[in-house]
């Protein structure tokens, strides 16, 4: 396989996998729901919502790995900073809903007994968690990239001018 081939695969296999990700939390919410005997539609809103998401973030997250293999200088920093914004996207959508079960329970009890949308609450989780993916695989890619000097050095000119004459 030429290395052209192994990148494009490379690339819609790291876009599905981050769908996946994405994915999980909602069809994990979707299947307990379904073994707790609350069947039918209970539970899709949520994969719906993470569907919206995933999608365009695959699609993000597809086209900042091909920019980075057109730029980076050594293909270990792309791999390295893509698996870390995978790592970072997989602990943070689920240990954020978590996070907010746990400490912010009563808070969260007294929004959906208003009538606010759990949904939305689910939907700020999840672009939270995608953000911080984001930040992560750019800044570590170009951490680890080597990049040119911010300051512009002057170039000195050691030999002196020399005349022309005509004559």
């Amino acid at each position: 396989m030429r290395r052209a081939t192994f990148d494009r695969v490379a690339i819609v296999v790291y876009a599905a996998v981050d769908w996946l990700v994405i994915m999980a939390p909602s069809l994990a919410v979707k299947l307990a729901a379904d073994r707790g005997g609350l069947g039918d539609s209970k539970g899709l809103d949520l994969v719906f919502a993470s569907a919206a998401i995933a999608t365009p973030h695959a699609v993000v997250a597809a086209r900042r790995l091909r920019y980075e293999e057109r730029t980076a200088v050594r293909r270990a920093d792309i791999w390295i900073a893509s698996i870390d914004a995978l790592v970072v996207l997989a602990l943070s959508t689920t240990l954020l809903v978590v996070v907010v079960l746990a400490f912010f329970a009563d808070e969260h009890a007294a929004l959906t007994n208003r009538g606010f949308p759990v949904v939305l609450l689910w939907v700020g989780i999840q672009l939270i968690a995608v953000v911080m993916a984001e930040v992560t695989g750019r800044v570590v890619f170009w951490w680890l990239e080597p990049h040119r000097p911010r300051r512009r050095q002057r170039k000195v000119v050691d030999h002196p001018r020399q005349e022309v004459t005509t004559g």
